[in-house]
This record gives structure tokens, sequence and C-alpha cells, in this order.
């Protein structure tokens, strides 16, 4: 019977290698792997092997059922591997995990190392309760409202990845925005240049910007937000109306409420059809 093993590699360390994620390796007739070059060097380490497949981010789409039908067709085992770490976690791999069940072929995690849980580990945080946002937009306007949702969410620790160009600048924006937050910034974990920055988040900008390298490895974030204070619902908008109406109770006249409005915040088009249902209301009376 056909089955899919979903395996977990190194994150840095070949040695980390375990016995049981060799022995899926050499168990499945064909591997699955994000990028073949990097699975062979691998499977060179420990003189595996296997014949491979390419299942990355741009072809999982259409490489999943054809790998199903070869799967059910020839009755494979096939390893699904990405370059590090666990597949499906900010990772390809899931559409093909997802065609085995829908296809009614066993699913088998073969389990090992991850970033997220490695930084984790060393952060020293209360890590009880945590979220994981892989990449966050690269925009400073998206950046920013992606970070207010998290807080805005209530969770105490998330965990981020980040390229080593842009890791000085997520890392000067969480110290603009939360400067009294922790964080454990890790870079080429189980490596041999393995850096682990830990500190509030201006002390950590301090300490990268000071690195001459900063910008070699991959990095994996944690940073903790739970000394900051929980945020408010903000209450609902009136809309322009009945803002305007209020503000006419309040004394103003139609125009001084519509200027009112504009500079609330009020969209011009908003505040023009207010105007004229106002008016109307008026003229009924």
């Amino acid at each position: 019977m056909p089955k899919l093993y979903v395996v977990a590699t190194p994150i840095g360390n070949l040695n980390d290698l375990t016995p049981r994620m060799r022995d899926a390796l050499e168990s499945a007739d064909l591997i699955a792997a994000e990028d073949t070059r990097v699975t062979m060097k691998l499977l060179n380490q420990f003189d595996l092997k296997k014949p491979m497949t390419s299942c990355h981010r741009h072809n999982e789409e259409g490489k999943a059922p054809q790998i199903v039908e070869r799967m059910l067709a020839e009755d494979l085992t096939v390893a699904l591997t990405c370059d590090a770490g666990t597949p499906g976690i900010s990772d390809p791999g899931h559409l093909l995990v997802r065609a085995c069940w829908e296809a009614g072929i066993p699913v088998e995690p073969v389990c090992g190392p991850t970033a997220v849980a490695t930084c984790l580990s060393v952060s020293g945080f209360d890590a009880r309760e945590f979220a994981f946002y892989g990449f966050l937009p690269r925009e400073k306007k998206a950046l920013s409202d992606k970070l207010d949702a998290i807080r805005r969410a209530g969770v105490p620790v998330f965990v981020l990845y980040e390229s080593p160009h842009r890791i000085v600048d997520l890392v000067a924006a969480l110290a603009d925005k939360w400067p009294e937050c922790g964080l454990c910034v890790c870079s080429d974990l189980t490596k041999h240049y393995e850096r682990i920055y830990r500190g509030t988040a201006p002390a950590v900008l301090a300490e990268l910007r000071a690195n001459p390298s900063v910008e070699k490895g991959e990095y994996c974030l944690a940073a903790d937000i739970s000394m900051l204070p929980p945020v408010e619902a903000a209450a609902p908008k009136l809309e322009a109306a009945p803002f305007m109406l209020n503000r006419i109770l309040e004394g103003d006249d139609l125009r001084e409420a519509a200027d009112a409005a504009a500079e609330a915040g009020y969209a011009r088009n908003d505040v023009y059809r207010a105007k004229l249902k106002i008016s109307e209301l008026f003229e009924e009376e």
C-alpha cells in the first residue's frame, strides 16, 4: 500500500538527522524534495541514493496530483522533505499531504527539527501560548498594520522568520513600536556560525547593527510582548450623518457640522451625502 512520510530534516547541522529520519528516507521509493540539490547533499552525507522529484512552492499545485497518481499506480512510498526543518511550516508540502489524505493514502509524520521550537527553547520566554506568523509584510504600512493586529490578538509571544537582508528593518520596526518588548533573534541555528541575540528590542537592534556580517545567515525571531497593556477595543465609528446631527444638536449649523466631519476623517463623498440627507430631513419638517 502506498504511504507518504513527512520527513523533517536538520535545520543546519546534518548530524541532527535521527535514525528514524534516515530509516524513512531509506525506505522511500521516491523523495519529493523542495530542492533536489539541497536534499542530494543530505543524502550524500549519509551515503543514501534515492530517486527524487521536485515539489516546491511554484509547482506543488500541479505536481501533487501527479505524485499521488504515481503512488497509487506504482504502490510507492514517498518521503516528503523541505530544504530544512519540517515540511509545511512556512515551506511547501501541505498540498501534497492534503492530496494524499484525499486519495486515502496514509500519511506518517517523521518529526525532527524546526526553527520555531528551537528558537523558543533558547528564548527564556513563557511560550505556553504563542503564535507563528512566518514572514511578515515588507512594506512599512502593511508591516505596522500587521503588528497592530498581532497585538490586538492578545498573544503573549510570537515567532517570525526573516531574510538576512531585512532583519535589521524588522527589528527596527519592533523597537520603534514596542521598545520594551523582549526579543530573541537567532541566526544560522545549529550551524557553525550560529548567533543568538537576546534582550529588549532596542538592545538587540544595536547588536545587529554592530555586526558587519548581519546580512548573512537565516533568521528566526521570537518576541515577548506579554508586558504590554491589553489593547482596548475601539468604539465603532458613527456614520457621517449621525455624527453631523450630533454636532448640529450641540449648536453647529450644517456647514460647521460638515467641516467638523471632514476634520474627523470622514470621506468627502460621505459628508456630501450626509448633508443631502440632513437637508432633506429638515425640509420634510
